[in-house]
């Protein structure tokens, strides 16, 4: 499947009744070996050699992003040190404040644990929710990996080898918003809401002395303005 046939059907989807196809899509998607290239190439003769459309931090590709949808491409390095881990933020328990698709592209995968959150939302600082048994997800090629907003909190280890991922990130409506992203410790419980948040403002920061004409990064637009609103 290429880029253009899978937004079309996305398009056609309702993000709740048809999570089955949403899913094998993506799976589908997931087998051109020419979503890079493709990318690549059209951000060079629509753009030039601007990274402004094209980056969503160090190591994912925004593939296309609208207002209700964001298609990423990210890559997953092995690690031998803190810093690097800290880099690919590995490690970290944390939820989203979004629908999310992921699947396996190239290399063996990171692994995702994860664990349901049983408790009402909103959480608050300081106090760990109940939470459902621990399962692990090994995102290798072909392999989906669904988590609803919310709902559910995570953390990723690093992979073996080079690897890569697809993820389809659904963006929620500020009308019906329950709660946002937090990150937790490693006992589960709720340190701040966020995630990664020095991390973005610093590849931020970087990306605009590339792209002095740059504001901001794709696929951000819905976030900052629910910021602009707290």
């Amino acid at each position: 499947m290429n880029l253009n046939t899978f937004v079309e059907r996305l398009n056609t989807y309702d993000s709740q009744r048809d999570q089955t196809r949403i899913a094998e899509d993506l799976r589908q998607l997931a087998k051109n070996r020419s979503l890079l290239s493709d990318h690549l190439y059209s951000t060079i003769q629509q753009d030039g050699f601007s990274t402004r459309s094209s980056l969503y931090n160090a190591y994912a590709f925004v593939l296309h992003s609208n207002n209700e949808f964001t298609l990423r491409l990210g890559f997953w390095s092995p690690v031998d040190t803190y810093d690097e881990s800290e880099t690919f933020i590995y490690g970290l328990n944390h939820s989203h404040d979004f629908e999310m698709y992921a699947v396996g592209y190239s290399g063996d995968g990171y692994t995702s644990i994860v664990r349901e959150i049983l408790d009402d939302l909103p959480l608050q600082a300081g106090h760990a929710p109940r939470l459902g048994k621990e399962r692990t997800v090994k995102l290798a090629p072909g392999e989906v990996l669904y988590m609803p907003a919310l709902r559910e909190i995570h953390r990723q280890l690093a992979p073996q080898s080079m690897s890569a991922s697809l993820s389809l990130l659904i963006h929620p409506e500020d009308s019906v918003r329950a709660d946002e992203s937090w990150c937790f410790d490693e006992h589960y419980t709720p340190l701040y809401p966020g995630v990664a948040a020095q991390e973005m403002m610093l590849f931020a920061e970087t990306l605009l002395l590339l792209n002095p004409g740059s504001q901001s990064l794709p696929g951000n637009n819905k976030r900052k303005k629910h910021e602009q609103q707290q």
